[in-house]
């Protein structure tokens, strides 16, 4: 008997087998996506600032990809998921001031936010924090069995 694989398998093995590449897309749409004048976005109620969701959840969007990017093909432990959450985090904020200032040097109607370098730094922590607790739950599992 023929065993499928199911969809969420088939996805795994996708993402493990282009981690990269995704990560440097993720990246490469986040800045593209900066790029878009300002007139250029649809109006949000005045009572949620979508913006600064957007700017978390792209960063979130670049944390974990980035962090199963980095993943060490011999196996993750919770201090390799440490380590490199610590550097990614660093690069992170770094790249987060840099957008701010690439949007502020663009001659559209762009401005440059602090606020939006916060927000995106918070959807950043968030995505490595996450992503460390997921994987030592999944280390803790793994060593009771």
């Amino acid at each position: 008997m023929v065993q499928r694989d199911s969809f969420s398998d088939r996805l795994r093995a996708f993402a493990r087998r282009h981690a990269l590449s995704l990560a440097v897309l993720w990246t490469l749409g986040i800045l593209v996506a900066l790029t878009i004048p300002t007139p250029g976005l649809p109006e949000a109620p005045a009572t949620i600032d979508l913006d600064k969701v957007a700017h978390a959840v792209l960063f979130v969007g670049l944390g974990v990809l980035w962090m199963h990017a980095l993943q060490p093909s011999s196996g993750d432990t919770p201090h390799h998921a440490r380590r490199r959450g610590a550097g990614l985090f660093l690069a992170g904020v770094f790249f987060a001031g840099l957008t701010e200032v690439y949007q502020y040097v663009l001659p559209i109607e762009r401005l440059g936010d602090p606020y939006d370098a916060l927000a995106d730094v918070v959807g950043l922590a968030l995505a490595i924090l996450g992503y460390i607790a997921y994987r030592t739950v999944q280390h803790q599992r793994r060593a009771s069995s």
